[in-house]
């Protein structure tokens, strides 16, 4: 069997071997990158992956026996497609010819094009990471009118407003509109995803198919008696609809009665420090949280910690007591079964997918951009430590059988084996 996968970032071990920066951000293939690997040879998978460059030039290797072929594609706009993308990817499906092509993610130029390679659309199987119309629905997160008004200059010469980076979503859900209206196959993991395909194309094959985390989560657990009591992290907080600025006010309420609380944020510092570089630096989203901070006196409270690797980001979870999700939309983040697979107390918003995640009885929900109930729930861990350990122990327990990486990979080799069948 010949699989290709066709990712949206060039994964670690293709970056290493050919000598280009590497992405914190490939969790999603990675781990089940991982688990394929220790199975390819003994179940006849022949692995090859493909992903987009930035750079006017392609990339052809090899590593661990698995080819690798970078093509060349404008990263910084994903909203734009590119027709040179179908040809650019019918040549690599050509030159490796899979028996089955796996796309991950919905809303990429190069996922339009591959629906657009005729010959090779039937063996094509489109991964729903997130649903980006609904990102583009929810972007503006409930900020205030003046906020989504204003522009800095950073905004205005990057082109890069809030109301331009909606459109952008907006761009990019048009993309995926297309795609699956286009694909005979997609595999996804929630009833949100479920549905929101079967409204793109009734007719298509859905599958079922769980993730597999990144490698180091499945090692360790969280201990309460070995973290910072009054710490809280978030996975994101660089754009609106993750929330931050929700989770910002929460903390602010929560201040006075626990004076220690701290709120840790990984990612990019969109915060940014003094001094005039960074004030021209800073977005206009960047310069509301850091009013936010300065308004309710936050300023030793908030931290961003940049982007983390991922055994980086495993040591701000062991280390945090709470882990906060008050996004205002998802499908099924890995950060959060990342959070519940270590065991620890996890809060989310009751959005999106998040529901096929988990019950009440595994997480904490709360209402999407209601602060007051964030800082309800965040107390109430706080204070209530029984019932903390007993929620966490328990989603602890449904995350390992929803990120068992062994009934993954089963899952996973069984939807290309009956795709196989299926155009036989």
């Amino acid at each position: 069997m010949k699989v290709l996968w066709i990712c949206n970032r060039c994964p670690a071990i293709f970056a290493e071997d050919a000598g280009i920066r590497r992405s914190n951000m490939e969790g999603w293939v990675s781990g089940a990158l991982d688990t394929l690997l220790k199975h390819c040879k003994e179940d006849g998978i022949q692995l090859a992956v493909a992903f987009p460059m930035p750079y006017e030039e392609t990339l052809h290797g090899k590593v661990k026996g698995v080819e690798y072929f970078g093509f060349v594609e404008d990263t910084s706009h994903p909203e734009k497609y590119d027709p040179a993308l179908a040809a650019a990817l019918g040549v690599i499906c050509e030159e490796f010819h899979p028996d089955v092509i796996h796309v991950f993610g919905t809303e990429y130029p190069h996922t339009l094009a591959m629906m657009r390679v005729l010959e090779w659309k039937k063996r094509t199987v489109v991964h729903m990471q997130g649903v980006v119309q609904s990102c583009a629905d929810e972007y503006f997160a409930g900020l205030p009118q003046d906020v989504l008004e204003r522009a800095t200059l950073r905004d205005v010469v990057r082109k890069d407003s809030l109301e331009r980076q909606k459109e952008k979503y907006e761009g990019r859900a048009l993309n995926e509109q297309q795609a699956l209206e286009a694909a005979d196959y997609a595999c996804g993991r929630t009833d949100f995803d479920k549905a929101f395909f079967a409204a793109m194309h009734p007719d298509a094959v859905y599958y079922s198919l769980n993730e597999t985390l990144r490698p180091c989560f499945y090692e360790g657990s969280w201990d309460p008696d070995a973290c910072d009591l009054y710490t809280v992290c978030l996975s994101q907080g660089n754009i609106p609809l993750k929330g931050a600025h929700i989770a910002i006010e929460a903390v602010s309420l929560l201040k006075d009665r626990y004076p220690d609380i701290k709120l840790k944020i990984a990612g990019d510092d969109i915060l940014k420090g003094e001094g005039p570089i960074s004030a021209i630096s800073r977005s206009e989203y960047g310069e509301y949280l850091r009013s936010l901070v300065r308004g309710f006196d936050l300023q030793d409270k908030v931290q961003y910690m940049g982007q983390l690797k991922d055994t980086e980001m495993k040591d701000l979870y062991l280390s945090s007591y709470v882990f906060l999700m008050p996004s205002f939309i998802e499908n099924s983040p890995n950060s959060l079964g990342e959070a519940m697979l270590l065991g620890m107390p996890c809060v989310a918003s009751r959005v999106g997918g998040i529901p096929s995640m988990a019950s009440e009885e595994e997480i904490r929900y709360v209402t999407a951009g209601n602060a007051e109930e964030l800082a309800k729930a965040i107390s109430d861990i706080f204070d209530n430590r029984e019932a903390a350990l007993k929620t966490a122990a328990a989603g602890r327990k449904r995350a390992v059988l929803t990120y068992d990486r062994e009934a993954n990979y089963k899952m996973l080799k069984w939807v290309y084996e009956s795709m196989i069948k299926d155009n036989s």
